[in-house]
């Protein structure tokens, strides 16, 4: 059975459109789609899309195809992509090589919104961090300390684009704390800052990455980083050390990063500025704090 994100719900109803390979990964084949403008339809931005194998994370901007459909999966030879036919997404199906696989079934890949303000200070898994950071990359551990320390600015500018890969490292980190922002203060200015940074960085990462950036933007990421954030919310290490082990093994650094975005954003949720922005996003209206 094929499935999707939801976030590839209006490229997936919407009309038929051609897609070109652009990298082949294990376990994936990400694909770009060009923006088009037409008279019935207006304009319809371009986008990133993974064509993922049945075992490998369910990326927010992912559509898995069902065994038995590897002969019409394109591959790589001698590093350049080959596939055996035109892609084609639109009218709810992925096209390849003449035969339809419609979607069947879909997949929510969005952080639930917490209704409970974070933990205390005190149950914060700060030395988390600490442990994650060891062995860092400087560029990358001095991000995640102006993360931490509320610079956001200048968190993004030290994050954005660094490290090697199809999703630099810095980036998951961004990823990840857009994690923890969507979870608890979607509406502070950290969040504000990170989506401004996000909408201006084509062309300073991958075409890949800043598709996931911009997913996480809305709160899209991968289901593991949606459970480690939610056992984050605990505060109970017996529920934040398995959520931790299941997200770490995401990617090849792929889910240390964010996991370490994650808790570094929150610990400044819970000790910056912006704390009082998250109890009124937790709380409802702000006539409920008084």
């Amino acid at each position: 059975m094929t499935a999707a994100s939801l976030t590839l719900f209006p490229l997936l109803a919407g009309p038929a459109r051609p897609a070109r390979v652009s990298a082949i990964v294990s376990g994936a084949v990400y694909l770009e789609i060009d923006p088009v403008t037409d008279e019935t339809e207006g304009y319809r931005p371009g986008a990133v899309v993974a064509l993922l194998d049945p075992a490998a994370v369910q990326l927010p901007i992912g559509l898995t195809l069902p065994p038995g459909v590897a002969d019409l999966v394109p591959v790589s030879v001698e590093g350049d992509p080959v596939a055996p036919g035109p892609i084609v997404f639109g009218h709810g199906a992925v096209s390849m090589a003449g035969t339809r696989l419609p979607v069947l079934s879909w997949w929510n890949p969005t952080v639930p919104k917490q209704v409970m303000p974070p933990p205390a200070p005190e149950l914060l898994p700060t030395a988390l961090l600490d442990q994650l950071l060891e062995g860092a990359a400087e560029p990358l551990a001095e991000g995640l300390d102006l993360l931490r320390s509320g610079d956001t600015e200048k968190a993004f500018e030290a994050l954005l684009g660094t490290g090697p890969g199809l999703t630099p490292a810095g980036d998951d980190a961004l990823v990840g704390a857009l994690a923890a922002l969507a979870a608890w203060a979607p509406r502070s200015t950290a969040h504000r800052l990170l989506a401004d940074g996000v909408a201006g960085a084509d062309g300073r990462t991958t075409a890949i990455s800043a598709a996931l950036l911009r997913s996480a933007v809305a709160g899209a990421v991968v289901p593991q980083l949606i459970r480690f954030v939610g056992a984050l919310s605990t505060g109970d290490p017996a529920a934040i050390r398995p959520a931790l082990e299941e997200v770490l093994p995401v990617g090849a650094s792929s889910g240390a990063a964010m996991a370490a975005g994650a808790v570094a954003q929150l610990t400044n949720l819970i000790q910056g500025p912006d704390r009082r922005r998250v109890a009124i996003d937790a709380t409802g209206p702000i006539s409920a704090l008084y």
